[in-house]
């Protein structure tokens, strides 16, 4: 990939997203990336495709912020927040997110917003109906259980990564606040998102959707709505990272 400086942060979404299957050489390239305490971390998992999505994610995610922070990715410091959900305590203008779920990682870079990613793979739940209780807000559900059986599943996992990927971004875990948040769950590139606890999130955040292979879904958020978004596909040649496709959207 070619040189980029922190500058084009600035105005842009970084997207990088890897497929762990075809990761699965170039781990041990990744693995000097990680912490100490990444390193115990990644040896507690009991099965090796759930150690592999985590080097992965965590590995990927260094090389992203010294890429374009140019710096070595193992000299890079991360910290946790209360919540376990790693930042960047050097500068904390700098905002990434990561998500990774079945063969899929993706990691979100940007600076002077919040951002949130959240992919899915989508194996729908044994009674969606039920869950979509429990998670949806009265406007949302009107709405799915006014959908044809056929269009509920996706339908279901459109409004799922919309909202976790909104609340990952506001730093809240996706326990809090999803009954008074609605989202659309059409096909559109964009949604609304309409917050009860914070009436300006209409005009503030912007929630996309990515561009992610069949069988998954995956959605953006950003208090920028002048952030234009990168996505790429990423693979490995040996120790290098090269960008498969780069799509650019807003």
């Amino acid at each position: 990939m070619k040189p980029h400086r922190r500058e084009h942060l600035a105005g842009n979404v970084i997207i990088w997203i890897a497929h762990v299957s075809q990761s699965q050489d170039s781990l041990t390239f990744l693995e000097p990336c990680l912490d100490d305490r990444d390193r115990e971390r990644a040896a507690r998992f009991r099965f090796s495709e759930d150690r592999a999505r985590f080097v992965l994610g965590r590995g990927l995610l260094r090389k992203c912020l010294g890429h374009y922070l140019q710096q070595t990715p193992e000299t890079i410091e991360l910290a946790t927040t209360d919540r376990g959900r790693p930042f960047f305590p050097q500068d904390e203008t700098v905002q990434f997110s990561i998500s990774h779920t079945h063969d899929l990682v993706a990691i979100a870079l940007t600076t002077g917003a919040r951002v949130g990613i959240d992919l899915e793979f989508m194996q729908p739940p044994l009674d969606l109906p039920e869950l979509a209780k429990r998670i949806f807000s009265e406007e949302d559900l009107q709405t799915f259980q006014a959908l044809p059986g056929h269009e509920a599943p996706a339908a279901f996992f459109r409004a799922w990564t919309r909202k976790e990927a909104y609340l990952k971004a506001r730093g809240e875990g996706i326990t809090e606040g999803l009954r008074q948040i609605s989202v659309s769950m059409g096909p559109e590139k964009t949604s609304f998102v309409k917050d009860t606890r914070d009436e300006s999130a209409a005009a503030t955040w912007r929630l996309l959707a990515l561009p992610v292979p069949a069988g998954y879904m995956g959605s953006l958020a950003c208090d920028n709505v002048d952030k234009q978004l990168e996505c790429c596909f990423v693979h490995f040649n040996k120790s290098e990272i090269v960008a498969n496709s780069v799509s650019r959207f807003s």
